[in-house]
């Protein structure tokens, strides 16, 4: 019989082995999403100081608005996971959580969200900016 190997480990269980990997990992999602934030932040202002002006009157004009809200959510949902990092850091340094699924979920799902709304507010941007 070929039968698949047991998983004897649960791969979100901390150990005292993947504990520094787990911290590393954490350091270096927080420069990633301070990089991002600051990316974020750079297209808000080039596409506020050198596009037309967002308004609700023209087509054009309510897709730059779009992408404005899409750039504010998208920088809160990523202040969001710089902000939550140190604290997670803190509980798997001094195991006061045992699984690290629930982080992992959290930071990407809230990633994901920040990443799409930064993508949709681009495009929008670049759409409303076109002068359609």
């Amino acid at each position: 019989m070929n039968a698949e190997p047991e998983q004897t480990e649960d791969l979100a269980i901390i150990t005292k082995d993947n504990r520094k990997y787990l911290v590393e990992w954490l350091n270096d999602r927080s420069s990633f999403h301070t990089w991002f934030s600051s990316l974020i932040i750079g297209s808000f202002v080039v596409i506020s100081v050198f596009g037309e002006n967002p308004d609700f009157a023209t087509p054009a004009g309510i897709m730059l608005s779009v992408s404005v809200i899409l750039f504010l959510f998208a920088l809160l949902c990523n202040l969001v996971c710089v902000w939550s990092i140190p604290s997670w850091k803190y509980r798997v340094s001094t195991k006061i959580i045992q699984r690290s699924d629930g982080m992992r979920k959290e930071l990407a799902i809230t990633a994901w969200l920040s990443v799409i709304a930064f993508v949709c507010g681009l495009t929008l941007s670049v759409i409303g900016n076109a002068g359609l």
